[in-house]
């Protein structure tokens, strides 16, 4: 069964998103269909980056293939992912990750330390 398994590196993730480069986005399409492969929220953190950053993709446009994404492989820590997402494209002064961080601390309750206000503030928000 171990041979059934895999994690997609943030590469992976983002020729699956984006299409670039058909034979990339070929190999990977048929290993999603044939294989269970899980994404991590660390990934994601870069494929965020690459996509803001890179590409120039919107917020409200990777949330949604974020949420789409989740449709295809398997995202672990998904239920934070997309509390997080709730508030990422809302929210443009929180960076991804702090939205990872919100959604950890509404999903999971717990508590985050930060010195970050912008995010402090949001945490605040966050009732148990």
């Amino acid at each position: 069964m171990r041979g059934n398994n895999c994690i997609l590196d943030a590469n992976a993730v983002l020729r699956f998103l984006l299409q670039d480069n058909e034979k990339q986005f070929q190999q990977i399409r048929t290993i999603v269909q044939s294989k269970s492969c899980y994404v991590t929220l660390e990934v994601l953190a870069e494929v965020c980056y690459v996509l803001e950053g890179v590409y120039q993709v919107t917020r409200e446009d990777i949330a949604s293939n974020f949420r789409k994404l989740n449709n295809d492989v398997v995202i672990l820590n998904a239920d934070i992912l997309l509390r997080g997402l709730e508030i990422f494209y809302k929210t443009p002064k929180l960076d991804f990750v702090d939205c990872l961080l919100y959604g950890y601390k509404w999903e999971k309750g717990i508590d985050v330390i930060t010195f970050d206000k912008k995010l402090q503030r949001c945490l605040d928000e966050v009732c148990l």
